[in-house]
C-alpha cells in the first residue's frame, strides 16, 4: 500500500499541474458576461449577381439564409455566433472553377484547386448584430471578387482580386450586385 501511494501521489500531482491551467481558463470563460440576445434569430436575404465570363453573361439569383447559433468565447469575451448558407444549398457564390491552377502559391504551398468567388458580408452584418469595432468598415467587394485556394492538407487560402485583375487573369467582369438590406435587430 505504501509503494502504491508513492507512485500515485506524483502521478496525481502531475495531472493536477497539467490540467489546472485549462480548468482555470474554462472557469474564467464560464463567468464572463454573456452578450445581449438577439430578438430576431433568423433572416432571409434574396440577392442577384450579374456578371460576364469571357463575354458570356451569367445571372445568379439565390437567397442568403442567416441564423443565430449560440454563444462563442474568444479574445477574453463572449460573442454571438451566427451561421449562414445559401438557399440553393451552396456555401458560396462561385464565379469560376479554375481548371489548371498554379502548382504552388507565393509561399511555396501546393495548390489542389482554385475558385473565384464573390464575397458575402459576414452574417452579423445582415442580422444587425455586428460588433461595431470589427465590422464597421465592411463593404461588399463589388466590383472585386476573391480567389480561394484549397491547399494540400485541406487548408484554405483566400485573397481579394481587383476588378482589373479579375478581368485580365480570369475574363470575369462583375456587372451588378443587389441584395436585401440588413435587418434592424434589437438585443436584450
Amino acid at each position: 500500500m505504501k509503494y502504491l501511494l508513492i507512485i500515485l501521489i506524483p502521478i496525481a500531482l502531475i495531472l493536477i499541474y497539467a490540467t489546472l491551467p485549462w480548468v482555470a481558463i474554462g472557469m474564467h470563460s464560464f463567468f464572463l458576461p454573456s452578450p445581449p440576445m438577439p430578438e430576431i434569430n433568423y433572416g432571409e436575404f434574396p440577392f442577384k449577381l450579374v456578371y460576364e465570363v469571357n463575354g458570356d453573361q451569367k445571372v445568379i439569383e439565390d437567397t442568403l439564409i442567416c441564423e443565430y447559433d449560440g454563444i462563442v468565447v474568444g479574445s477574453g469575451e463572449k460573442f454571438l455566433k451566427w451561421k449562414s448558407w445559401l438557399d440553393s444549398g451552396k456555401n458560396s457564390i462561385v464565379l469560376l472553377e479554375v481548371k489548371n491552377p498554379p502548382r504552388e502559391d507565393k509561399h511555396g504551398r501546393k495548390i489542389k484547386s482554385r475558385s473565384i468567388v464573390y464575397w458575402l458580408a459576414p452574417t452579423e452584418i445582415h442580422m444587425g448584430a455586428q460588433r461595431k469595432s470589427y465590422y464597421e468598415k465592411f463593404e461588399y467587394t463589388f466590383p472585386d471578387a476573391a480567389c480561394y485556394d484549397v491547399l494540400d492538407g485541406g487548408a484554405i487560402s483566400n485573397k481579394r482580386i481587383s476588378a482589373d485583375e479579375l478581368l485580365e487573369e480570369y475574363g470575369i467582369r462583375l456587372i451588378s450586385w443587389e441584395i436585401a438590406p440588413p435587418i434592424v435587430n434589437s438585443f436584450r
